[in-house]
């Protein structure tokens, strides 16, 4: 929990730009692959969009709170980051508490909270996700084949640099 809280705490919600940089689609997919993953290992079934509670999905119940834990979550304007964030805080502290699950999938959201880290935002319109002028749509998120992406921050910047 005190790891993702210090990230959490790093990253300039406030202060983004809407400069789209190439990794930010490549941290958006390997997102949708693991969640994808985790569901379909898990065998829950999550029609909505790919933002959920992890304890709800896993049928536990905190220990903590997370909702008080990181101020700087709580000025998020953003809903859906907003929601992001307490989603890597909630498996964080459950992975903290010993539950297996979450320990086995702690690095779910470590492609989202890299997109953040990195000055991605988007935002959620019309049942797609929008990412500068880019969009997925997350109707059929769950039937997507998604290869699993590098998102080491070597390849990453690589990626940058060349667009």
């Amino acid at each position: 929990m005190n790891i993702a809280v210090k990230r959490l705490s790093t990253i300039q919600f406030e202060n983004v730009a809407d400069k789209i940089k190439e990794s930010h689609h490549v941290l958006i997919r390997e997102y949708f692959r693991r969640i994808n993953v985790f569901l379909d290992n898990v065998d829950i079934v999550v029609d909505t969009y790919p933002i959920f509670s992890i304890s709800k999905v896993l049928g536990k119940t905190l220990e903590g709170d997370i909702f008080n834990v990181c101020q700087k979550v709580d000025g998020i304007n953003n809903l859906y980051i907003k929601a992001i964030c307490f989603c890597y805080l909630e498996i964080s502290e459950l992975a903290d508490e010993g539950v297996s699950e979450a320990i086995a999938y702690i690095d779910l959201f470590e492609p989202i909270i890299k997109f953040l880290e990195r000055g991605g935002v988007f935002s959620i319109r019309q049942g797609e996700m929008i990412v500068g002028s880019s969009s997925y749509p997350l109707k059929y998120w769950r039937d997507l084949d998604i290869p699993v992406n590098d998102i080491s921050d070597v390849s990453l910047d690589r990626i940058d640099e060349k667009y």
